[in-house]
């Protein structure tokens, strides 16, 4: 049972700008990094979060849920994210994303 309540805006989820299986990935990934893992910490002591791997096939939005993940987590006060992807030609994509769900 996830209990964890987004702090997106009323009309990126009311408009439909990510759909709704989106919306259930960023629940389910935000619900982790609520999480601390006990074993690591930084050099200043600070636990390391939990972290959520998406691997939908293509065509399911994953840009666009990562979008809504680091949209979510800024609105926390979580200002840093890390995006990983081997493709340089996504960059666009990912700031596209981000400017349309926001």
């Amino acid at each position: 049972e996830i209990d964890y309540k987004l702090c997106l805006p009323k009309a990126t989820i009311l408009e439909g700008r990510l759909t709704d299986l989106q919306i259930e990935t960023i629940l389910y990934a935000c619900a982790q990094h609520e999480k601390f893992l006990p074993q690591y910490e930084d050099d200043d002591g600070t636990p390391f979060r939990a972290g959520f791997f998406i691997g939908d096939g293509t065509g399911v939005g994953k840009g666009r849920q990562v979008a809504g993940l680091v949209f979510e987590n800024y609105l926390r006060g979580r200002k840093k994210a890390l995006w990983i992807t081997t493709s340089t030609d996504l960059i666009d994509d990912a700031r596209r994303d981000l400017r349309d769900i926001g």
